[in-house]
């Protein structure tokens, strides 16, 4: 949590306007979760492989725990700093390797060189391979960190939550350039990662500003303002961009708690078209659609040309849904009892459901070769999964 009252931070899974006073209640007196309907003729899922991780996020409402997948290997992180290494196919463990740093997100990274980060505000980078992990360097660099500090190159960049964007050297650690924007007085518990580009890496920030900074120095190339504040209270006033966005075709999605849905031109900035929309989750893409989980747990399909809407699924509202993930032609994301949920992706229409564990899932979803789900809940047992589909 940030320090006093003016930096009040809200949990991301249970935005519930009607409880959060002044002082930030932690009592939640939101709407109960829609009931399950049964599904007609439901597709069987097989429960491929499960795995504890170590310690898991609990109450802690983070969803940006996510395991990283590169190649063949599943990477995880737990809250007291435990790093693994798992076979995606069979789920067998290939090491671990204590960082000492208590993370608050997944790791980063591209499977040859791994970074965790802490809660103090701590960056890490590791070099990994199927025997074990070893520190190359870390360093302290900010306040706390929820999100994936992001490796491209030889640079990483890293977002905190007290509105500072790191650019560091991937060799030692070093600082090559911060930039900082003011946190308003009350914001999401959350940061989305930096995007990065050839020329650019792109962050959006608690008062609604997506910013494009060049790579080399930090300078401003172009600045937006995605989410403008409304209402006469703090709560109404909250636009964090704290969903994850994403870029295709040279175009930037964004999406912003009680704000909009906005497509941007990455080269300038230049904005395509947006759409009321509020959400905090990830976002999802293909060649047609972005799709989307929003503040109320209704999954969207939305046509990345134009903005308009191709369905809503509203069945599973304030199910406290996470980002969803395409694997295959279905979509799939998890909710606060440990169910998962697969979605045709042409309509919305759910095909198939279960429940691995009773625990809730915060962080999307992972995809291994277009067929398996990936998933971790908040107890940090990781799951293999992969959907029967009709031939």
């Amino acid at each position: 949590m940030m320090q006093a009252m003016r930096s009040c931070r809200l949990p991301l899974a249970g935005l519930l306007l009607s409880v959060l006073l002044a002082a930030c209640s932690t009592v939640d007196n939101s709407r109960p979760p829609a009931e399950l309907k049964p599904i007609s003729d439901p597709l069987p899922v097989k429960l491929l492989w499960s795995r504890d991780t170590g310690e898991g996020a609990h109450q802690r409402f983070l969803n940006k725990m996510q395991p990283l997948l590169a190649g063949d290997r599943v990477y995880t992180v737990d809250t007291a700093g435990q790093l693994q290494a798992f076979d995606a196919a069979s789920g067998r463990r290939l090491w671990r390797h204590d960082t000492g740093l208590p993370a608050l997100a997944g790791p980063g990274g591209d499977g040859q060189r791994l970074l965790v980060t802490s809660r103090e505000g701590d960056v890490a980078l590791l070099e990994v391979d199927d025997r074990g992990a070893r520190e190359v360097w870390r360093v302290r660099v900010a306040s706390e960190i929820r999100s994936k500090a992001v490796l491209d190159g030889e640079q990483v960049f890293l977002r905190s939550v007290d509105g500072k964007l790191h650019a560091l050297s991937a060799k030692d650690g070093s600082v090559l350039w911060s930039v900082s924007r003011r946190v308003p007085p009350l914001s999401l518990t959350g940061t989305s990662s930096p995007l990065v580009t050839p020329e650019r890496v792109i962050s959006g920030f608690d008062n609604g500003k997506l910013i494009a900074f060049n790579r080399k120095d930090g300078s401003v190339d172009w600045e937006l303002t995605v989410s403008v504040p409304r209402g006469r209270s703090e709560i109404e006033r909250l636009v964090d961009l704290d969903g994850q966005f994403v870029l295709r075709d040279g175009v930037v999605y964004v999406s912003a708690y009680q704000g909009d849905l906005t497509a941007v031109i990455e080269a300038t900035g230049q904005v395509l078209w947006t759409r009321k929309f509020s959400s905090f989750q990830a976002i999802e893409i293909d060649d047609d659609s972005l799709y989307l989980t929003d503040d109320q747990s209704h999954l969207w399909s939305i046509d990345r040309r134009s903005g308009s809407a191709f369905w809503k699924q509203d069945e599973l509202d304030a199910r406290k849904l996470t980002a969803p993930r395409l694997v295959g032609n279905y979509l799939v994301a998890g909710d606060l009892e440990g169910y998962l949920h697969w979605f045709d992706k042409r309509d919305g229409r759910i095909v198939a459901r279960t429940q691995p564990d009773v625990k809730s899932y915060l962080a999307q979803p992972l995809a291994w070769q277009n067929r398996v789900a990936i998933v971790l809940d908040s107890t940090a047992q990781l799951f293999a999964l992969q959907l029967n589909t009709p031939q």
